[in-house]
């Protein structure tokens, strides 16, 4: 049925003026729900969106600027990498700083020597770091270790007492249901070696 059928049939013009009203009142009302509760979220999420979307295209763009940027920063990074590993590369034959010039190898033997009088199993042994300080490297070992807990306080005895400097700068002792009645301990160890 068509709105001007519905219309005729309605006769506005002989209804009474409060009918009509009323009528116009509801449509109103009915149009305003309508817009409201409908079409007003859809138009604000409309809005929302196109919000986002140009904030996001300002990061892209502000991210796209930044991008040649962070490569030759990263290309730097890279390069000095690079020079810093050609500078701290040594021989085999550095000794260290005190009288005889023992080897690196002899020092990792001795202190390999002591943990095996004590019953220390060791679980690992690298290098963290290497300065080069002028005339001597610096050289940070981190060291773990497995053993009783007054074994590991003997060892740490042992190495104070080495005719060469070991420096024990950090100790973490850890505790594990699976190795009961044994301790891990990891020890930052720093040794001076000589230039030769």
């Amino acid at each position: 049925m068509a709105l001007s059928d519905l219309l005729k049939r309605l006769d506005f013009g002989k209804r009474p003026p409060r009918e009509r009203a009323l009528f116009i009142l509801t449509a109103v009302a009915v149009l305003f729900a309508y817009l409201n509760y409908f079409m007003m979220p859809m138009i604000r999420s409309a809005r929302d969106l196109t919000v986002r979307k140009v904030s996001l295209k300002a990061e892209i763009d502000q991210g796209m600027a930044q991008i040649p940027l962070l490569l030759k920063r990263a290309d730097e990074l890279h390069q000095a990498a690079q020079a810093k590993e050609v500078s701290t590369e040594f021989s085999g034959k550095v000794g260290d700083l005190f009288p005889g010039g023992s080897r690196l190898s002899v020092l990792l033997e001795e202190m390999t020597r002591l943990a095996r009088l004590r019953q220390i199993e060791f679980v690992s042994v690298r290098p963290d770091a290497i300065e080069d300080k002028g005339t001597f490297f610096q050289l940070t070992l981190q060291i773990d270790v497995q053993s009783r807990f007054r074994e590991l306080g003997d060892y740490l005895l042992m190495l104070e007492n080495l005719p060469r400097a070991v420096v024990v700068k950090e100790l973490r002792v850890e505790t594990r249901a699976d190795l009961n009645p044994s301790v891990l301990a990891h020890l930052k160890t720093v040794t001076y070696l000589g230039k030769e």
